[in-house]
């Protein structure tokens, strides 16, 4: 029996890992706008994929909003890490970044804590400095009462380079930053338009635009600000809307800030620090891992507490490492400029995944904050790149459980393993792409041929049967797990699964880039395919 067919396997690594990539062929764009002018946006911002053009790899917008921080939507940078896009701020034609703007790095990514499907779709993106005057200037943003004070019918205006045709699957997107402008529309039609938005005005998100058709954010456009046209404040970050930008009785729907200055605030508070620390690996035993804390604000900061959350209770939180940021009694004082590390030891007896993480309680500006801070490690031995090079896989590193895959003369086959036992092999470090491979599942309906990308499950195979599949990884740099699982103790065939021939897609699935650059997500992928129609990302 077949539990995941390869039609499926597509649809599942595409959605489940892919979310970004897909979700930017569901951004807002704007519809029946017109060219917007570098001197009213002087911080709109391009959010795009790592060394691509501006104009091929812008997926999402933001806004420069002082300091060194973006404002964006949480679903364009869920999934992703600082190596896997660039933003180029100040920017207006996406053609002219070589006299427009400027590119940089994120050095973090903060989404807020409470996001989820759509939900508090707020993020905010850290540069590894403050920007110039002559780079970009930044927007004035709403603060907690703006919202409650905009009259239903009030003029917005939105802007973004996303999708300039309103129906999915016909993308077509404009270098010039385009506008329009949308009024503001009544909480409760808001409400009844989006089984997502409540009637409350002081709520995560609302919405403007017009009831006839046209004039709307859209694909592409997703992050990108909207403003008040009498005050020039932005009270909106572009979020999500109808599959067909601009239909009748639809409407766009936008992030209220003023539902989240406080959590604005405390980002801009300026204590740098990794929400989640990037994909790593680990022996089993004891090992250590170091969250590093820096101010990166004017004045000083006090770091009050460091502790364990309850999940992650049974590390050990040093307070006699060097640069320690707490020692246990006394707060410490991290200067402007100046930084610290928390050092976490734990202990992994079994392989698989291992989060560990810490809560911070620190006061910046008179104002007590706590943040939480989560390292997730695998659990895995290094093997040797000869396994990589079976599997026709180059330059990347390779791991696995107790139970290594096997080299064999074409390709490589699951550890001979007890009932109970499972045998995984994972490739870290492959970049972005389509890639297929020859799959040949020989067991028992009962034992699963399982794949992961990224850490994410997308699904499994069992029973006998050969396959030629193929996967999409979305990031910059990507890592994929074959497991399989004998869960029986059934003798079927070689009771194994054999890989091979791995090799880019022979087929071109996009026919715009624009409509696929970045990418990662965590989304279920049943979950994202029912909200791919709302999301305005490329």
């Amino acid at each position: 029996m077949i539990r995941w067919h390869f039609s499926a396997l597509v649809g599942a690594a595409t959605c489940a890992i892919a979310a970004p990539s897909i979700a930017q062929d569901f951004s807002p764009r704007i519809i029946d706008g017109t060219a917007a002018s570098s001197v009213d946006w002087p911080y709109m911002t391009a959010l795009v994929t790592r060394g691509a053009s501006a104009y091929d790899g812008q997926f999402c917008g933001g806004s420069y909003i002082g300091d060194r921080y973006i404002l964006t939507a949480a679903h364009c940078v869920e999934g992703q890490t600082t190596q896997d896009f660039e933003v180029i701020a100040g920017i207006n034609n996406l053609n002219h970044e070589a006299t427009e703007g400027v590119r940089l790095t994120p050095r973090q990514i903060y989404i807020h804590p409470a996001y989820s499907n759509l939900a508090n779709d707020i993020a905010i993106i850290e540069l590894p400095r403050v920007l110039a005057a002559h780079e970009a200037t930044p927007v004035t943003i709403a603060d907690s009462t703006t919202r409650l004070s905009t009259l239903d019918g009030t003029d917005m205006t939105v802007a973004g380079w996303g999708s300039t045709t309103p129906e999915y699957g016909n993308h077509t997107t404009s270098a010039q930053l385009l506008q329009v402008t949308v009024p503001m529309v009544d909480q409760a039609i808001c409400a009844m338009t989006f089984d997502s938005v409540v009637s409350d005005k002081d709520s995560d998100n609302f919405c403007a635009g017009y009831a006839y058709e046209g004039f709307d954010s859209c694909r592409g456009d997703s992050g990108g600000p909207l403003v008040i046209d009498s005050s020039g404040v932005q009270l909106g970050i572009v979020s999500f809307g109808s599959t067909r930008c601009g239909a009748t009785n639809s409407y766009g729907a936008y992030t209220n800030i003023s539902h989240y200055t406080d959590w604005i605030t405390q980002i801009k508070s300026g204590l740098s620090y990794s929400e989640m620390s990037p994909r790593a690996y680990k022996e089993t035993g004891t090992n250590t891992h170091e969250f590093v804390i820096k101010n990166v604000s004017a004045n000083d900061i006090t770091i009050d507490n460091v502790t364990a959350p309850f999940w992650s209770n049974d590390i050990n939180i040093s307070t006699t490492s060097s640069e320690r940021c707490f020692d246990g009694t006394n707060p410490h004082t991290l200067a402007s400029g100046g930084s610290c590390t928390v050092e976490a030891s734990f202990y992994s007896a079994n392989y698989g995944k291992r989060n560990l993480g810490i809560t911070l309680n620190y006061t910046a500006n008179g104002v007590t904050y706590n943040v939480e801070l989560e390292a997730q490690y695998t659990i895995a031995k290094s093997q040797s790149t000869a396994i990589a090079d079976a599997f026709s896989i180059s330059n990347v590193d390779v791991y696995s459980n107790e139970h290594p895959w096997q080299i064999t003369s074409d390709g490589l086959r699951s550890a001979v393993i007890a009932q109970g036992q499972r045998s995984s092999v994972i490739f870290e470090g492959i970049p972005s792409g389509y890639y297929e491979f020859d799959l040949t599942v020989s067991a028992s309906i009962n034992d699963d041929a399982d794949l992961y990308v990224n850490g994410n499950f997308i699904g499994s195979v069992n029973g006998v049967g050969v396959y030629k599949p193929w996967v999409y990884l979305p990031s910059y740099s990507n890592s994929l797990t074959f497991e399989f699982n004998k869960n029986s103790n059934d003798f079927v065939g070689d009771n194994a699964a054999y890989i091979s021939n791995f090799r880019k897609a022979s087929f071109e699935t996009q026919s715009d880039r624009r409509s696929s650059g970045g990418g990662g997500g965590s989304l279920g992928w049943l979950t994202l395919i029912m909200l791919l129609p709302l999301l305005r990302r490329k």
